[in-house]
C-alpha cells in the first residue's frame, strides 16, 4: 500500500464583465495537481504535477492568478480534466491511500469528478492529515499548512500555494506525526452518504421547530419555509409587533460533529432569499 498525498489548486467564478455567472454545477475549477508517493515506510517513491486545461471557468480568477502565481499562457495548452486524471489514476496505482491537508481538496476532487464523469470510487480511501495533526498538537483550531510546517521546524526551501509544494511539505508533515494507525484512514464515500442522512435527518427535525419573534419574543406561525444543502428557511409575520420575520439555519460540521446554528430575524419583503 502506498500513500498518495496530494494538493489541488483551483479557479473559480469572477464576474469579469456585466451578465457573467457562475456554473451551478462546479464551484472550484481544479487547474493544477501536486502528489508525492510514499511507501509503507513513508520513504517518497515518486512525485506527479499536472496543470489542468480549465473548461469551465476559462478565464482565472484574479485572486488565483495572484495568489498561485499561475497564467493563462500555462494552463491553455494542458490537458483537460479527464484526461488528467487518467494520468493521475496510472500513477497512484492499486492499493493506494489519498491523503490532504484537511478536507477541502477531497471534496473539490470529488466534486469535479462528478461534473466532468469520472469514476471517483479510485478516490474513496483517505486521510486527513490537518486532522492528525490536530490531535497530535491538542489544537483546537484548525491550523493552516504553513504554521504546521513551522511547529515542526521543516525547512522551507518551496513557495506556499503551489499544488506540488503543498503536496510536499504535507508529505514532510505526515511523516513526522503519523502513527500508522488504521483508524486514520477512512471510507470517504460511506463518509459522506452518512453526512447527508445526518443532514437529512436534521432538515426535519428544524421543519418542526418554532420560529419566534426577535422583537418581543413571542412564537410566530409559519407561512412559508424551503430548504438548501445544509440550510434551511421558514418565514412568518408577528402580529404583535406587526413584522414580517424569516429564520433561518444552518447545519455545521466541525471535525465530524454536527451542529445546528439559528437566527430569527426581521426582514424586508423585496429582500432576496
Amino acid at each position: 500500500m502506498n500513500y498518495i498525498v496530494f494538493d489541488l489548486e483551483f479557479n473559480m467564478f469572477f464576474r469579469f464583465k456585466e451578465g457573467d455567472q457562475a456554473n451551478p454545477g462546479l464551484k472550484n475549477e481544479i487547474i493544477q495537481i501536486g502528489a508525492v508517493k510514499l511507501n509503507q515506510q513513508l520513504e517518497q517513491i515518486g512525485e506527479f504535477n499536472l496543470l489542468i486545461k480549465p473548461v469551465v471557468y476559462k478565464r482565472l480568477n484574479p485572486y488565483v492568478k495572484k495568489k498561485t502565481n499561475i497564467d493563462m499562457s500555462r494552463i491553455i495548452p494542458r490537458r483537460p480534466f479527464l484526461q488528467a486524471m487518467e494520468s493521475f489514476k496510472a500513477w497512484m496505482g492499486n492499493e493506494a491511500v489519498l491523503c490532504s491537508w484537511g478536507q477541502d481538496d477531497i471534496l473539490g476532487l470529488r466534486e469535479n469528478c462528478s461534473y466532468f464523469g469520472f469514476n471517483a470510487l479510485i478516490f474513496d480511501r483517505f486521510i486527513n492529515i490537518q486532522k492528525i495533526y490536530m490531535e497530535f498538537g491538542g489544537l483546537s483550531k484548525q491550523p493552516s499548512l504553513e504554521s504546521a510546517v513551522d511547529g515542526l521546524e521543516i525547512e522551507k526551501s518551496l513557495p506556499f500555494h503551489d499544488a506540488f509544494s503543498d503536496a510536499a511539505y504535507t508529505g514532510d508533515v505526515f511523516r513526522k506525526i503519523y502513527d500508522f494507525s488504521q483508524d486514520a484512514i477512512i471510507n470517504w464515500g460511506k463518509v459522506q452518504r452518512e453526512n447527508e442522512q445526518r443532514i437529512e435527518e436534521l432538515k426535519h427535525l428544524l421543519a418542526k421547530t418554532n420560529i419566534c419573534c426577535p422583537e418581543c419574543g413571542s412564537q410566530v406561525i409559519k407561512n412559508g419555509e424551503f430548504s438548501k444543502p445544509k440550510k434551511y428557511f421558514a418565514f412568518g409575520f408577528c402580529s404583535h409587533c406587526n413584522l414580517p420575520i424569516r429564520h433561518t439555519a444552518r447545519i455545521a460540521n466541525k471535525s465530524g460533529e454536527f451542529e445546528i446554528i439559528c437566527n430569527n430575524v426581521i426582514y424586508k419583503k423585496d429582500q432576496s432569499d
